[in-house]
């Protein structure tokens, strides 16, 4: 087992807690239509946060040609990992409100700081799998990540619906633009 095969099990293990959170959270809703208020914004926000797990963990494999790991960088590709499913249960709450719209807006700064921590530490992630990985990026990366932040930034202080239909929207039609046109293959 490489170092980076041992690394990556853990990171695995909690990018399947949220994906199984998500999951179990959607089944939850499917079987209690009735008795649950179910809110757009909040589903196409659980869409977003899904395909960026997935991404997460496509991504994290580029550490593959790291050799000799320290446990700071360890510890950093663990934190980033546990905000995101930190981000899971924000959304998709292990008790379940009797309203998705309330819930959504009563959360969502907290929703929105931990993903703006998430764009930010995505940053430093970037940096950290060398020149060869952010020039693969170019300027389509540097695009992106300042208007995830910026929208997220403006998603802490909106109040109106209409606002954060238009984020949670943008941010899922870019995501699954990425998912489909930039990722290449894995290789080690």
């Amino acid at each position: 087992m490489t170092s980076f095969e041992y690394i990556s099990t853990l990171l695995s293990i909690i990018i399947g807690l949220g994906i199984t959170h998500l999951f179990v959270g959607i089944s939850r809703l499917i079987n209690n239509p009735r008795k649950l208020k179910i809110y757009w914004i909040h589903l196409l926000w659980t869409l977003f946060i899904f395909l960026y797990l997935i991404s997460f963990w496509w991504f994290e494999f580029k550490f593959n040609t790291i050799q000799d790991w320290t446990f700071q960088l360890y510890l950093f590709i663990i934190l980033y990992a546990v905000l995101l499913f930190f981000l899971c249960v924000i959304n998709m709450p292990f008790h379940f409100p009797d309203n998705f719209k309330e819930n959504f807006y009563s959360s969502r700064k907290w929703f929105f700081i931990v993903l703006l921590i998430i764009h930010i530490i995505d940053i430093f992630d970037t940096i950290l799998k060398g020149s060869d990985n952010i020039a693969s990026l170019g300027i389509g990366y540097i695009i992106h990540i300042l208007i995830y932040i910026i929208l997220t930034i403006v998603a802490i202080f909106a109040r109106k619906e209409i606002v954060h239909g238009i984020i949670v929207i943008v941010f899922n039609i870019y995501i699954i633009w990425y998912l489909l046109a930039e990722l290449g293959t894995l290789s080690s």
